[in-house]
This record gives C-alpha cells, structure tokens and sequence, in this order.
C-alpha cells in the first residue's frame, strides 16, 4: 500500500469514527429528552390526581351537606303532615 493509499484509508477511518460519535450522540440526547418527558408527563399526572383526589374531597363533603338539608327537609315536612 503507498502513501496515497494510506492517507486516503486515515482520512475514511477518521470519518467513520466522527460519523459513529455523532450518531452516537444524537441517540444519547434521544434517549435524554424522553426521559425528560417522560418525567414532565408523569409530575402531570401526579398533579392531577392530587386535584381529582381534592375535588372528591369537596364533592363528597358537599353531598353530605345535601343530604343533612334534604333530610332537615323531610323532617320538617313531616312536622307540616
């Protein structure tokens, strides 16, 4: 092999190598921003059962204050009978 030939075999090998580390790091900052989503969507998802579980706190507590009146209002009507 002269020279030239090895020169131009340096040159590919060195290209390939620059081609695999940015292919490399493209896969590794892939795999980072979906984990970061990942984590984004899962806080979302822990923030929403906070506020479905408060809102069925509400909804409950409000229920029970319905049926109190309604009840009240029951009796009352049976107090008019």
């Amino acid at each position: 092999m002269n020279m030239g030939q090895s020169g131009m075999l340096f040159v590919f090998g060195m290209f390939l190598l620059v081609a695999a580390i940015i292919i490399a790091g493209l896969f590794f900052a892939a795999s980072a921003s979906k984990a970061r989503a990942a984590a984004a969507r899962e806080s979302q998802y822990r923030e929403l059962a906070e506020k479905a579980s408060v809102d069925a706190t509400e909804i409950r507590a409000s229920l029970i204050e319905i049926r109190s009146r309604l009840a009240s209002l029951e009796r009352r009507r049976g107090e008019a009978e």
